[in-house]
């Protein structure tokens, strides 16, 4: 039986609520690689560096969190030639990188798109459970 595995996405608050309000997540700008290694049932938690982009104001918070919820990624109407994948989301009180240290590597951030460790998850995950 396959594990479900946690998965951070960066993107502002702005982008990441049209994928609350259409039921989608996209990754490093619409990219496909990304998408394709993410299973039905793995959870998302979308961190936001800004609320908006490219000007808004900073924000440094997981924002929005929800599960994969399709199959495979799909092409994007948002982004010619870009890519998403249907997701069930919804957006959180924020919580903010600070809270997270030790469990969200900050490094990685720059990367758009990456699994995070199970520990690291849990913790996150009891972060937000405790909101």
């Amino acid at each position: 039986m396959p594990t479900t595995r946690t998965w951070i996405i960066v993107v502002s608050r702005e982008h990441a609520r049209r994928g609350v309000a259409e039921g989608y997540i996209m990754a490093n700008h619409g990219k496909k690689a990304p998408l394709v290694r993410m299973s039905v049932g793995d959870r998302i938690l979308i961190y936001s560096p800004k609320s908006a982009y490219p000007d808004g104001e900073p924000l440094r918070a997981i924002t929005i969190v929800g599960d994969v919820t399709g199959e495979a990624p799909e092409p994007s109407a948002v982004i010619p030639g870009g890519y998403r994948l249907a997701a069930s989301l919804h957006e959180i009180t924020p919580v903010p990188l600070d809270d997270m240290r030790g469990h969200l590597p900050a490094g990685r951030l720059r990367f758009g798109c990456f699994e995070l460790p199970a520990d690291d998850a849990a913790a996150i995950e009891s972060l937000i459970a405790g909101q």
